[in-house]
C-alpha cells in the first residue's frame, strides 16, 4: 500500500484502481450536485437547509479526495527520483498508429490551443498515464477499441 507522501512507481492494477475511485467520486459528486439543486428551494423548512449543508460537506470532501487522487496519478507518471520519461498529468505525447499515422496529444485538465487535449480521466488519457516511450497502448472509443504506441514524451520542465 502506498500513499501521496511516499509513493513510487505504481502497477497497472493500482494505477486502475485510483482512476476507478476518482471515477465513483465523479459520479457520487454529480449525484450530489443534482440532489443539491433540488433541495435549494426558499420555500423549505430548516431541517431542509441541515440537508443542504450536509450535501455541501459531503461535495467539499468529493473535492479535496480529487484533488488527492489526481496529484497521486500525476506522482504515478513521474514518482520522486525517477529520471526516466513516463506520461504523467502536462506531458505532450506523440501517438503511432497501426496505420502509420501519428498524433500528439497534451494529457491536461486544461484546454490549450497548441496541442489537442486528453484528459487523464478520459479512455485514451488512463492509458497513457504511466507509460514510456514504446510501449502499446490500447482503449476503447466510442466506435472500437483502439491501438498506439507511444513514440515520444515531452514534459515539462
Amino acid at each position: 500500500m502506498w500513499d501521496g507522501a511516499t509513493m513510487t512507481a505504481a502497477t497497472h492494477d493500482e494505477r486502475h484502481a485510483l482512476l476507478e475511485e476518482l471515477d465513483l467520486l465523479r459520479t457520487r459528486r454529480r449525484e450530489l450536485t443534482d440532489d443539491l439543486l433540488s433541495e435549494e428551494d426558499p420555500q423549505h423548512d430548516f431541517g431542509d437547509q441541515g440537508t443542504t449543508l450536509a450535501l455541501r460537506d459531503e461535495i467539499d470532501w468529493i473535492d479535496r479526495r480529487v484533488r488527492d487522487l489526481v496529484h497521486s496519478l500525476w506522482k504515478v507518471g513521474r514518482p520522486d527520483g525517477d529520471t526516466s520519461e513516463r506520461v504523467g498529468l502536462y506531458s505532450t505525447v506523440t501517438l503511432r498508429f497501426p496505420d502509420g499515422s501519428s498524433d500528439t496529444v497534451q494529457l491536461t485538465r486544461f484546454p490549450d490551443e497548441d496541442a489537442p487535449v486528453v484528459t487523464p480521466d478520459s479512455p485514451l488519457g488512463r492509458a497513457l498515464l504511466g507509460t514510456r516511450p514504446g510501449d502499446e497502448i490500447t482503449w476503447e472509443a466510442p466506435a472500437a477499441s483502439l491501438r498506439a504506441r507511444v513514440e515520444s514524451i515531452r514534459r515539462p520542465a
